[in-house]
């Protein structure tokens, strides 16, 4: 009677290595092709949105004209504001310029407000406060922006003067459209301002050539 290798002690421990053995290559197996198959939604995800995105591109149209913010020369609505793209366009005097609404402190989007120095303890009659405010139609209406966040207060030419801001924000390029629409970038300061520069930028795009004098500051 032939005996089977498998009864004695060394030929089970033998069993059950080829068990176990076969046990981990379909383990292996099984990861791979798990793995391959993640692998391949992904790319086939990326084949069909190849440029999906959730950023907003840096260079829009304003849905506003230049005639909206102008009122055809008489000054009457100087300060138009695009929350939904960071960004406030200001005509004064000296022309237009657009203001990147993003609060140098944790990165808020700021609100336009009509008087932002009141409940602040600054001197309105100061020269340190009235310098930013010599271009407006209206010197006396000191206008700027409030962070919601925790407080900052910004002149109207986004000078930090109060809060936790450590710089002033930054003012991005503004152009005009054939159609008679502001296009702002986003991607291109045109004034930028360290942390204790009170410097006023003087910047201007004119509405009516189109064109910018080419005053950057700090760029």
């Amino acid at each position: 009677m032939a005996l089977n290798p498998y009864d004695t002690p060394r030929g089970r421990l033998h069993a059950r290595i080829e068990t176990t053995r076969r046990q981990f290559l379909l383990l292996v197996g099984t990861v791979s092709a798990l793995g391959a198959s993640v692998f391949g939604g992904i790319e086939l995800l990326k084949f069909m949105f190849p440029a999906a995105t959730l950023e907003a591109p840096p260079t829009f149209k304003t849905s506003f004209t230049v005639d909206d913010l102008t009122g055809n020369g008489t000054l009457k609505t100087n300060v138009i504001s695009d929350t939904s793209n960071r960004t406030t366009v200001v005509l004064d005097t000296l022309g237009v310029y657009a203001v990147y609404l993003v609060c140098t402190h944790l990165g808020c989007t700021p609100n336009y407000v009509t008087d932002v120095t009141t409940g602040t303890g600054v001197n309105t009659s100061a020269g340190s406060t009235t310098k930013h405010y010599t271009a407006e139609s209206n010197p006396q209406s000191f206008n700027g922006w409030a962070c919601p966040c925790h407080g900052s207060r910004y002149f109207i030419d986004s000078t930090n003067f109060y809060g936790p801001a450590p710089r002033p924000m930054d003012w991005v390029d503004v152009s005009v459209s054939p159609d008679n629409h502001f296009v702002v970038n986003r991607s291109q300061l045109v004034v930028q301002r360290q942390a204790g520069d009170t410097t006023v930028p003087g910047w201007r795009l004119d509405p009516k050539s189109g064109k910018s004098n080419g005053q950057t500051l700090g760029v």
